[in-house]
């Protein structure tokens, strides 16, 4: 267990506090603790073998997760909000609204911007080139291949087998069977997968616009919906696999696994399948569930007290900041504004904004998700607090946590700083941390065109992306990259997974990820001077619409005999903008 800050650093880290949340009362706040001991309850490969080994004891599972919540500080949050049974609580009740809490947490930001309400400047940024205008060689063995096998498996699986345990919660007709594995009937992280294959399926078919694709994920679609609008969930807009009760305990700080991550993956899958296909069922879907947790959060609140919320955030909550803030900015609801910052951890937030390396020892995959929930903070708000966590943390991954391979993490956690050498086992690299340290180094090379950030990127993805399918086999791939002399990923273990009765999480990321391997290769500057910048060396064309361009990149395979890269491009125009800039990333 990383040892305690000295008094400077936990003074540090109480004022880091205060800059993210912060009551506009002067208050006197204590370093506040995080999840930060290795006793592996937050992994998701030992909570899964907790619970399908016949026989684990209750009291095993309820020691584990005592050891896994620290203690908090509850007096360093009091005067945000009266606990609940106070004499001033009735009054409180009435006053109590978002507006009222975004001020109260507004308050402690520090920046002009943030408070002005201004934002980035969106020329200031470079953007993706979508996805429907990027086309991967189809006859390419590395991409193009890969592209085709995820294809292939998106295809195979069946919608009602996806959403069993939707209908069956939902108390709808349920026909057929569930898939195993992780999304098995009585797992509690089921659900999850499906939020994945509705972004895999978004992203996958503006890649191909394959027709049979569109069809299921449309299909997907409507059976959620009806989940959603059945009885049983009352008009509330919840929408899951499993029960409102799983929340009941993530507030009352009991065993569950993680139920917001998979509320986070159902949200998400369902924004990327209005913002990517144009589904706008599935935007209505996503604001009525945001106001449902909405309520529930302001509930806890109510009922006892900002710190309490706060503590539950112990306990993984994917990237509901991130969902949240991308969700705001397509409807400026300030309720959405607000209940992102609600899944902020500060905590975590705070140690990064006064650049202290604490990492050792949390699960990496809990906390890369809510930095780039406050990249996405800084894109909407204009905090440049945000930027400067974003950076440091991308920093310190990658000077001191970070494998040969791009990779990070062992058995799903950090560990001491620079001492990689003594982690090589089978259980390195988990392939969720790579999509998501791609998706922090997409930001940061967004706002800086900075080399370093796609330089990074290229070898994330050729060894943590490319090397998790196992050659043409459709649904079948790995959860870690073994780093260890001599290891195998087939002798680890997990070793490789199956088409139907494994779904890890790393199955839900892994098809995302190759659904969107067009995603980083070309990126576009908009204004009186357009620039087309070319950051990764991938055969593929792209369709530069406000030009009147279409850039064709060929690569040549390589070998481990070659000593260049060799990439050829050719142009063809039918030009509407005389002036134009076109940078390539110049790999010397």
């Amino acid at each position: 267990m990383a040892s305690a800050p000295p008094p400077a650093m936990a003074t540090a880290t109480a004022v880091a506090l205060v800059l993210l949340l912060s009551s506009v009362a002067v208050v006197t706040v204590v370093a506040k603790e995080c999840t930060n001991v290795p006793t592996q309850l937050s992994s998701h490969t030992v909570r899964a073998r907790l619970q399908s080994t016949p026989g684990a004891e209750e009291w095993r599972w309820r020691e584990l997760f005592h050891d896994h919540l620290n203690p908090t500080d509850e007096s360093a949050w009091m005067d945000l909000l009266p606990l609940a049974g106070s004499t001033t609580a009735a009054a409180a009740a009435e006053e109590f609204d978002w507006a009222m809490l975004y001020r109260t947490l507004k308050g402690g930001v520090g920046s002009s911007a943030a408070q002005a309400g201004a934002t980035p400047s969106s020329s200031s940024f470079l953007v993706e080139a979508s996805l429907h205008d990027v086309r991967l060689d189809p006859g390419d063995e590395v991409y193009g291949r890969a592209q085709q096998t995820n294809l292939e498996y998106l295809l195979l699986l069946d919608v009602d087998r996806l959403v069993w345990s939707f209908r069956r919660q939902a108390g709808l007709p349920a026909p057929g069977a569930p898939y195993g594995g992780w999304e098995g009937a009585v797992v509690e992280l089921r659900g999850h997968f499906v939020g994945h294959y509705l972004s895999a399926a978004a992203k996958m078919w503006a890649s191909t616009h394959n027709g049979t694709l569109a069809g299921k994920m449309s299909a997907v679609v409507d059976a959620l919906h009806a989940c959603q609008q059945a009885p049983a969930n009352g008009g509330t807009g919840y929408l899951s696999a499993f029960p409102a009760e799983f929340f009941d305990r993530f507030e009352a700080i009991q065993p569950v696994w993680a139920p917001y991550y998979t509320i986070h993956k159902i949200m998400q899958g369902l924004l990327d399948q209005y913002m990517v296909a144009g589904n706008g069922k599935a935007l209505a879907m996503v604001v009525a569930m945001a106001g449902y947790f909405g309520e529930r959060v302001r509930s806890v609140i109510q009922r006892h007290s900002i710190e309490r919320h706060w503590t539950s955030l112990n306990e993984e909550t994917g990237g509901m900041n991130d969902v949240l803030y991308q969700l705001y900015a397509i409807t400026n609801d300030q309720r959405h504004l607000v209940l992102a910052h609600l899944f902020d951890k500060p905590c975590f937030l705070g140690l990064l904004a006064v650049q202290a390396d604490s990492l050792s020892d949390f699960h990496a995959n809990t906390h890369i998700p809510i930095v780039v929930g406050g990249q996405m903070r800084y894109e909407v708000t204009g905090d440049p607090l945000y930027k400067e966590i974003a950076t440091f943390f991308m920093d310190v991954v990658n000077s001191s946590h970070t494998y040969a391979t791009g990779g990070t993490s062992v058995s799903e956690f950090w560990f001491d700083p620079k001492r990689l050498a003594e982690t090589l086992t089978t259980e390195n690299e988990e392939s969720c941390t790579t999509y998501n340290m791609l998706k922090v180094s997409r930001h940061l090379f967004r706002w800086t065109k900075e080399i370093a950030y796609a330089d990074y990127y290229e070898r994330a993805l050729i060894n943590g992306v490319l090397s998790i399918q196992r050659g043409r086999d459709p649904g079948v791939m790995i959860y870690m990259l073994p780093q260890g002399p001599g290891r195998s990923k087939a002798v680890s273990y997990h070793g490789w997974g199956t088409q139907y009765d494994s779904f890890w999480c790393c199955y839900g990321t892994g098809i995302e990820s190759f659904s969107k391997l067009g995603d980083s290769i070309y990126f576009e500057e908009k204004g009186g001077k357009p620039a087309l910048y070319i950051v990764q060396y991938i055969p593929s064309t792209f369709n530069w619409r406000s030009v009147g361009l279409t850039v064709t990149q060929q690569v040549k395979p390589l070998s481990s005999s070659d000593q260049n890269l060799q990439v050829s491009l050719s142009i063809s125009a039918k030009v509407k903008q005389k002036t134009f800039s076109m940078m390539i990333r110049w790999k010397g």
